[in-house]
């Protein structure tokens, strides 16, 4: 049952257009090869790391699907604007858009942070997102397609991390973006959701809290049920089931993949007297 699942599945994706920010490394690498692998014809990849677009380039055409690289810093408004109509030009068409892109920094408190710093995590975390769907919006409900859109959030959305103000922020209001464009898309058709990863094994990871801690969190990681990080295959698995017809039904959610971290409970242990 389940390979005649997945050969239904590839069939309806055939033909398909996606569009992927942040899709050089990472989660968005992930997403981009799950696309690929799961029949999406088309998967356009946005980044503004060359080197990275290339290498995931040639590894969703092995897969049998047309890459396309965008390089571009998702900070230029300008820029973000004119990237759906150009892909939709070439393509004639965009069924799934996935926002991956985010700004990755040092721990910085939230007395130092300043407004440009602030401004920065927006643009490129959330405003991005709101440009690159509002227009991927627009090519959908033109063309009459049943489209879908995740947008990558977090467990920073609804939790918090010290000296991570601007990604918290800009996260959460991912969180709340996708719900009020699930609210208005949902009558055309249109799904929209986000996916909330807890710690995963990524590039970002490692340049947050450096190779040597990361090297002992991925022998053992006790802040999730599951004693271990995140794949980020494990993520795009996720990031795939809600772009794809498996979840025709769901649309408004933030699907939580923390390996249980969220689940956690604190636990008191009694003194022996």
């Amino acid at each position: 049952m389940g390979s005649l699942s997945l050969s239904i599945d590839a069939a309806v994706n055939n033909g398909r257009v996606a569009l992927v920010t942040g899709g050089a490394s990472g989660i968005g690498r992930a997403t981009c090869l799950a696309l690929a692998r799961e029949g999406w014809k088309v998967v356009a990849i946005v980044d503004r790391d060359v080197d990275g677009l290339n290498r995931v380039a040639a590894e969703i055409a092995a897969l049998g699907a047309t890459a396309e690289t965008i390089t571009a810093d998702l900070g230029d408004v300008a820029r973000t604007s004119a990237i759906v109509p150009n892909l939709v030009e070439r393509h004639g068409r965009l069924n799934t858009f996935v926002h991956c892109a985010a700004i990755a920094r040092p721990s910085i408190m939230f007395v130092d942070y300043s407004t440009d710093l602030l401004d920065q995590d927006l643009d490129i975390n959330l405003t991005s997102a709101f440009i690159l769907a509002r227009e991927a919006a627009r090519v959908m409900i033109a063309n009459g397609s049943r489209g879908s859109m995740v947008f990558i959030a977090s467990i920073n959305a609804q939790g918090a991390g010290a000296g991570s103000v601007g990604y918290c922020v800009s996260k959460a209001g991912l969180v709340a973006l996708m719900k009020v464009l699930a609210a208005e898309l949902g009558p055309q058709g249109i799904r929209v959701n986000t996916v909330s990863p807890g710690p995963t094994d990524t590039p970002r990871s490692v340049f947050r809290v450096g190779n040597t801690v990361m090297e002992q969190l991925r022998q053992r990681f006790d802040g999730a049920a599951l004693r271990r990080l995140g794949d980020p295959s494990e993520i795009a698995d996720a990031v795939v089931y809600l772009a794809s017809e498996r979840s025709s039904y769901i649309s408004g959610h933030d699907l939580v993949v923390d390996g249980g971290l969220m689940a956690s409970v604190y636990v008191a242990t009694r003194n022996q007297d």
